[in-house]
């Protein structure tokens, strides 16, 4: 019974590769003890890259109960294809039918809990679910990265989602059940069923099985919301604030694979709603003028706003040099955006790089990329130092 390593504790992913690993229903034959053994429609777990099998818990026990059996009987093999493998329903929010697989909660790993069981079962949702909480005054939606974040309701609930890699929004089933009746009719009108596939830096979070580093950009959202979070506590207000159709800003967050305009262009008008356009501007005008009386806050855009902030309240010196990334990334938003001559595109690529510092003939897009959010990283980092040495001295 070697293959199947009964007292292994199982990932949610490859730990020789660290690549991750997806539930898969296909066909798959091996040998376990002599014994020949196919399965079909039995939960798995697929290396997708290396195409290598890894056995969910509960397949394993499963698969040696019925070696054992065949032994007892003198079969050479068994073909195992179980039926009705989706017909538990858990408590949690019982009365409003929440569309989810039990085949997920006892399937992939980390998320049975026998003192509670079914909590975190993962619930499926269409992107535009998201929406509503982004454009209601009386809800704030937090993103920590691509593929995590948080909803609020002033001080009632807060609640915690994932995005996968099909743009599809996880709650676990446990924390919609702590949220009113009203909110729990909203999620069920846009329930979907589930495509079995949970892998995020949510489900990173909240199970803490995957231990690798998150991406740059992902990195960068931690910042982001550490600083905003930082100056909400100290200075009682949010430096950004998420509004519009957050779906599609969310759908466009991955890293590009293709670096054409078409592929690029996305994920940088997503990425200029959330770190420019994003901006509290009216919260800024009233921090400011409670600084400084006389400033003159009128006819400017979210990034000179941000940057007259950082000097007058935060009596920056290099304000120029922090938001430096931001206009930058205003700029790629521009041309991988917006239709242009190819005289004034090449003007502005090459403002670009020098402002990035690299080769200003340079016509690498992912080159370009890397380096916006390795500067706005640095930026982010700075002015949460300056954040902090300030409320220190206030204090």
């Amino acid at each position: 019974m070697d293959i199947l390593k009964l007292n292994e504790v199982q990932r949610y992913f490859d730990e020789s590769t660290g690549e991750k690993l997806s539930l898969w229903f296909g066909r798959y034959d091996f040998v376990v003890d002599g014994i020949a053994v196919s399965v079909h429609g039995v939960p798995l777990l697929l290396n997708e890259k290396t195409e290598e099998i890894h056995f969910p818990n509960k397949t394993k026990h499963m698969i040696a109960y019925f070696v054992d059996e065949a032994k007892k009987n003198n079969k050479p093999g068994i073909e195992l294809s179980p039926k009705n493998l989706e017909n538990k329903r858990f408590t949690f929010a019982e009365k409003f039918e929440f569309e989810y697989s039990q085949v997920d909660y006892e399937y992939i790993p980390g998320l049975v809990r026998p003192w509670d069981e079914g909590f975190l079962t993962p619930v499926f949702f269409n992107i535009s679910v998201l929406n509503k909480y982004s454009q209601h005054p009386s809800y704030k939606l937090d993103l920590f990265s691509e593929t995590y974040g948080s909803i609020s309701k002033e001080n009632e609930w807060n609640i915690s989602f994932g995005v996968n890699k099909n743009n599809k929004v996880i709650f676990w089933l446990g924390d919609l059940d702590t949220l009113p009746d009203s909110e729990k009719y909203y999620l069920r009108s846009e329930n979907i069923p589930s495509d079995h596939d949970i892998q995020s830096e949510f489900y990173d979070a909240q199970i803490d099985v995957q231990f690798s580093e998150p991406s740059k950009q992902s990195a960068t959202f931690h910042l982001r919301k550490e600083l905003n979070d930082f100056v909400r506590n100290s200075l009682s207000f949010d430096l950004y604030m998420l509004e519009g159709e957050i779906s599609e800003v969310i759908s466009n967050l991955h890293r590009p694979v293709f670096w054409e305009d078409k592929h690029v262009g996305p994920v940088i008008e997503s990425f200029n709603r959330i770190f420019v356009e994003s901006i509290n501007n009216k919260a800024l005008k009233t921090d400011i003028k409670l600084i400084d009386a006389t400033a003159e806050i009128k006819n400017k855009g979210s990034l000179k706003l941000f940057q007259l902030w950082l000097e007058v309240r935060l009596s920056c010196n290099n304000a120029n040099e922090l938001m430096c990334p931001f206009y930058v990334l205003y700029d790629f938003r521009i041309i991988t955006c917006h239709l242009q001559s190819l005289d004034k595109k090449i003007e502005t690529l090459k403002s670009i790089n020098s402002r990035l510092e690299i080769d200003e003939n340079n016509e690498d897009y992912e080159l370009i990329y890397d380096a916006i959010i390795k500067k706005l990283s640095i930026s982010f980092v700075k002015m949460l130092e300056e954040t902090k040495m300030l409320t220190s001295v206030s204090t």
